[in-house]
């Protein structure tokens, strides 16, 4: 009777887990391919090459700015001028994982602190963002950025009292 009781609430206990596990929508991964893709384009962009970022991001792709909707050569313009505007400037306490939905949905997600120095003010700023990275065949098709622009518009700002 006991070793019933046991197998009945095995079952018992098996069944309701089956009822209400969640059922999956993908998997997650942190060392993949797209995962390291973001990182390496992390570098590219502290180095201020814009190399991987030029090949890696369609030509056409969907690009959101803090609700802004710049072309890919607007992007990478910025991109640039945060090098003339800021020294030293760095990718801290990044972490990166990819989504791969049953859908066939592909997404990078990254949490990072930008750091830089600003050549005006000389004053170091830290600030953090995330951007959502969609990828179809290696490209990057679709990218939300969501930035605090505070230290970019205090060194434009200082930039232009001086000229």
């Amino acid at each position: 009777k006991k070793m019933k009781n046991f197998f009945l609430t095995i079952i018992l206990s098996i069944s309701t887990l089956v009822v209400f596990a969640q059922k999956s929508s993908g998997t997650i991964m942190r060392d993949d391919e797209n995962s390291k893709n973001v990182t390496a384009l992390n570098k590219d962009y502290s180095e201020n090459k814009f190399i991987l970022w030029e090949s890696m991001l369609a030509d056409d792709a969907i690009i959101s700015f803090n609700n802004s909707k710049p072309t890919k050569a607007f992007l990478l313009e910025r991109f640039k001028d945060d090098h003339a505007m800021f020294n030293d400037i760095q990718i801290e306490n990044s972490y990166v994982h990819t989504n791969y939905f049953k859908s066939k949905d592909v997404w990078s997600n990254h949490w990072f602190t930008w750091m830089g120095t600003g050549n005006k003010t000389g004053v170091r700023y830290a600030n953090n963002c995330h951007f959502d990275f969609k990828w179809e065949n290696g490209k990057i098709v679709e990218l939300s950025m969501y930035v605090d622009t505070k230290s970019y518009e205090i060194e434009l700002a200082a930039r232009e009292e001086m000229e």
